[in-house]
This record gives structure tokens, C-alpha cells and sequence, in this order.
């Protein structure tokens, strides 16, 4: 160091050493400092809670985003399409209207009926249907056959009849060759009363008690009843006539209530009664 800075030097010292120099503190420093150190305190608070809102903020709408495009993806999935095709904006929808499925033109009402599945998905109530009641077959009194009665057989005459050990009683001309007998005996299974003409023989056989036939019609069966039992069944005098093999047919009388209170057995042929 040469002469001139060691001048240099002290000089400066001197001048730093002169208490006019020295400046006296406010006497509300102490205060001033402290304020100013609150103040940087709180801005530092604020900013602070201000970057946290901020940071939350961009959480929940990362977050959003996510749920969105994963919102998308699965519709995207489950509609084997893109997912801008088959997922609707919120915004979109009107409360109250349905919206066209994907690919579909929509209607003039903006309204797609539910699939007929949906729809229809409760069951449908049975119809009820009036059942009619079982016919309960008639096996009351004797049993009058097709072809005749016991050991009598329509064609007989009163000459086999009586071979038969059948008595033939209180006999009565009612035309011309046709004769009307009461009849009893082990060949028959009840009282009845035959018609024997003289040119067919046994024609008429109509048992005393109201006889049923091998199909249960008898005592009390309906016009209805014979008619589903026998379906060439046709009115007649008093009643209804049945067919009931090819040469014999069976004459119901029915009673003022409609039920069957006669059974006879006729042959086509006969030429007895008109």
C-alpha cells in the first residue's frame, strides 16, 4: 500500500468516527418493525390459503375430467360404439322426454316406446272360462241294449219270445198284423211291453221302469246330455230320438221339466205305430 492510500484511509476512518454523523433512531421504530413484520405474516397466510384453494380447485377438476372419460369408456363398452355416439350431455336431456337410442331416426314426438319386453312384463291375467260340470253317466233301473232287451232280440217272434221263458200277457190288437203284449219272466230283466208285428216281429221294447243304455242315458238325463252323447240325435214326438246301430234307435220321453222319464227301443222297420 503506497503513502496516498494510507491517507486515503485514515481519512475515511476519521470521518466514519464523527459522531455528527451518526443519525438517532425514531423513537417509534420498535413499532414500525413490528407492524412490518405482521403485515409480511398475514400476506404470507394469504398467499398461502390462496394457493391451496387454487391447488384444490385443479384437483376436483382433474378429478371430473377423470370420472368423466372413464363415464365415457364404459358407455363406449357396453354400446359396442364410440363413445361421443352413445353418451348424451347432461345438458341435452329435457325432463319428461326420452331420448332416441342410439342409430335410430327419431320421431315427430321425440318419444320411444319401451321395448314390448318392459312393457309387457306383467303377465297377463287368465281368462276364466265357464266349465261346464261332468256328465255323470245314468246306471239306474234295467240295462236296454241296441239290439234288445235281456234275452229278446229285435226280428222275434212271439213264438221265440216265449222260448225264451218270457210270458207274454194281455195281448192288444193296435193295427193291422201288429199286436201289443205286457211281458215278464226270467228272460228279460224287468216288466215291459213289446210290440210284434206279424210281418218284422219284435219291434217296440219299452221296459215298465225307465230303462238307461250302454252309454248312460236314462232317468233324468237332458236334451243336452243325449244330444253330446249322441251326436245324430234328433227331435221327436215328446222327446228325442237316437240312433243306436244301424236297424234300431232309441225314443228318450222327456218330462214338462225336460228330463228323461221313458226309454224305449225301436227298430227302423217297424210298422206298429205311425
Amino acid at each position: 500500500m503506497n503513502i496516498s492510500e494510507e491517507k486515503l484511509e485514515q481519512q475515511l476512518r476519521a470521518l466514519f468516527a464523527d459522531e455528527r454523523l451518526d443519525l438517532p433512531p425514531p423513537l417509534d421504530a420498535t413499532k414500525a418493525i413490528v407492524e412490518g413484520a405482521q403485515r409480511r405474516r398475514r400476506r404470507h397466510r394469504t398467499m398461502m390459503s390462496t394457493t391451496s384453494v387454487i391447488a384444490a380447485a385443479f384437483l376436483i377438476s382433474g378429478g371430473l375430467a377423470v370420472f368423466k372419460i372413464q363415464s365415457q369408456d364404459s358407455a363406449a363398452v357396453m354400446t359396442g360404439g364410440p363413445p361421443e355416439l352413445s353418451v348424451r350431455p347432461l345438458d341435452n336431456l329435457t325432463p319428461g322426454a326420452s331420448q332416441p337410442p342410439v342409430g335410430s331416426a327419431p320421431t315427430s314426438t321425440g318419444r320411444i316406446d319401451p321395448p314390448s319386453s318392459i312393457a309387457d312384463s306383467k303377465p297377463p291375467k287368465p281368462t276364466s272360462r265357464p266349465t261346464t260340470p261332468a256328465r255323470v253317466p245314468v246306471t239306474s233301473g234295467p240295462l236296454l241294449v241296441a239290439d234288445g232287451f235281456g234275452a229278446l232280440k229285435l226280428g222275434m217272434t212271439a213264438a221265440d219270445v216265449t222260448a225264451q221263458g218270457v210270458t207274454l200277457t194281455n195281448k192288444q190288437a193296435v193295427s193291422s198284423g201288429c199286436d201289443l203284449y205286457d211281458v215278464a219272466g226270467g228272460g228279460v230283466p224287468a216288466a215291459a211291453s213289446l210290440a210284434i208285428s206279424a210281418a218284422n216281429g219284435l219291434v217296440i221294447v219299452t221296459p215298465t221302469p225307465v230303462a238307461h243304455t250302454p252309454e248312460g242315458i236314462g232317468a233324468g238325463s237332458t236334451k243336452d246330455a243325449i244330444q253330446a252323447v249322441y251326436p245324430g240325435a234328433t227331435d221327436g214326438a215328446g222327446g228325442v230320438i237316437a240312433p243306436a246301430q244301424s236297424q234300431s234307435e232309441y225314443h228318450f220321453k222327456l218330462d214338462a221339466k225336460g228330463a228323461v222319464d221313458m226309454t224305449s227301443l225301436y227298430s227302423t222297420n217297424q210298422d206298429c205305430v205311425g
